[in-house]
């Protein structure tokens, strides 16, 4: 893609005059701004050496302020850059472009809830450099999940229920199904609408949680996905090389299953994979999550380890409770995912410290049984030290990624292992995906 075509410079500068001092500026600047870019935060005219602290605020889709500083001492040059400098004090340390953002967190009494993006509303984040105290400069910068111009459908049809993200060049484009966890409903949108802003057609598509579709995670048949790979070939604006998958958590798993299952799918992305099928996510456990030609896929019963008792109110880290389940071998063998049958490259991302499953080992299981079987396509496991299971793909504040339910589920990890991932496996599975699949260039 030629970044001058679709470049949109911030270059704004707020400037500052000082007694016996040059003017302070700070420019901040993004080719597309979209979620999942990297952008490009300056100070200038300082004196060398000078401490200048940098600020950012930005409200979220409930209104809330979230904040972050850093501060910094100025090069001999006069300059601090966030992509070379990194902070004397502040909310992240190390060098960071994007640190203002994963590290900005609310006031002690509002923290809890994570970010709230309401996904298709812009995103205004402020930056100001303060200097002895005062405010030298200021600008503001807009960051959209979606490129403008993608053409945005509802799926109704066949039983399916969806949405389909285009680009908004011609088509035909590579196809991606997206699938999201156990939250249900149309969650992988985001996601959809970042990878179309990318050059991909992206389905994000619900299979329980939404109207018209069951409300629980209990023996949903692989049918309704291959249903929505047929229709996704059927559509003119999709190309004919192959579907790709790209699914986290409980979508992870289904996706492994119907890749095993289906040979149209193209190459497989997972973030916090499982290498077995395990029970439904209902009011009745000793059921399968996952159905196939009228009969459920055989799964790992539900289990807990008896030495596992956390106190009333405390965090649940389930993931004792999933490794506890495969301490059973031949429950195991039973439910493996046969992921050496899938006709293409496999990308798997895990964190290690993952709570809600233990993805990172059950990530190395399906390695293992990969290069077992001597699969022909590229496979590749990213596993992130310290991370959990979050599974983040856009410059968002990172805080409250290591819990959910209100804090009564851990998730695992610390924020700053969570936004190392994040920052390091977005642009891998891009790539990953554009080198499977060959996408039509966006200038084209």
């Amino acid at each position: 893609m030629s970044a001058s075509k679709h470049a949109v410079g911030f270059t704004l500068l707020l400037l500052f005059f000082c007694a016996g001092s040059s003017a302070q500026t700070i420019e901040v600047q993004a080719e597309t701004g979209l979620l999942d870019e990297v952008l490009r935060i300056q100070v200038a005219g300082l004196r060398p050496g000078q401490a200048v602290i940098v600020r950012a605020s930005m409200p979220d889709g409930e209104g809330r302020l979230w904040q972050s500083h850093a501060g910094f001492y100025a090069d001999e040059d006069g300059m601090v850059d966030l992509s070379r400098h990194a902070p004397a004090n502040g909310d992240y340390s190390g060098v960071n472009p994007m640190g203002l953002i994963q590290f900005m967190d609310l006031p002690f009494a509002q923290r809890g809830p994570r970010f709230h993006n309401r996904p298709f509303e812009p995103l205004v984040t402020r930056f100001s450099a303060e200097v002895d105290g005062k405010e030298v400069a200021a600008q503001e910068v807009t960051r959209r999940l979606a490129r403008p111009g993608l053409v945005i459908r509802d799926l109704r049809a066949q039983g399916l229920v969806g949405r389909l993200f285009l680009p908004a060049t011609p088509g035909p484009h590579p196809g991606a199904l997206i699938l999201g966890g156990s939250e249900g409903g149309l969650s992988s949108e985001p996601d959809a609408a970042l990878l179309a802003s990318h050059g991909f057609a992206a389905l994000a598509l619900a299979y329980f949680g939404a109207e018209g579709l069951p409300e629980a995670l209990e023996e949903i048949p692989l049918e309704y996905f291959m249903g929505a790979i047929a229709w996704m070939q059927a559509q003119s604006e999709i190309g004919d090389k192959g579907i790709a998958l790209l699914a986290s958590s409980k979508g992870a798993e289904a996706a492994l299953i119907l890749a095993s299952t289906h040979g149209d799918v193209r190459a497989v992305v997972t973030y916090a994979p499982s290498s077995v099928v395990w029970s439904c996510i209902c009011d009745h456990p000793d059921k399968s999550s996952w159905s196939y030609q009228g009969q459920p896929v055989p799964f790992i019963p539900a289990g807990r380890d008896p030495t596992y008792r956390p106190p009333a109110n405390f965090p649940i880290r389930a993931a004792i409770n999933y490794r506890y389940r495969l301490r059973d071998r031949e429950a195991i063998a039973r439910a493996a995912i046969p992921v050496e049958r899938i006709h293409g490259p496999v990308l798997l991302i895990s964190g290690t410290d993952d709570q809600l499953w233990p993805s990172s080992e059950m990530a190395e299981s399906i390695m293992e049984r990969l290069r077992a079987n001597e699969h022909p396509f590229l496979y590749r496991h990213l596993s992130y030290e310290g991370a959990g299971h979050s599974s983040a793909k856009a410059y968002l504040p990172m805080a409250g990624t290591t819990s959910a339910a209100g804090g009564r589920l851990s998730l695992g990890g610390s924020v700053e292992a969570n936004a190392r991932a994040q920052a390091d496996s977005w642009p891998r599975v891009l790539e990953f995906l554009q080198t499977a699949l060959r996408p039509r260039s966006l200038d084209n």
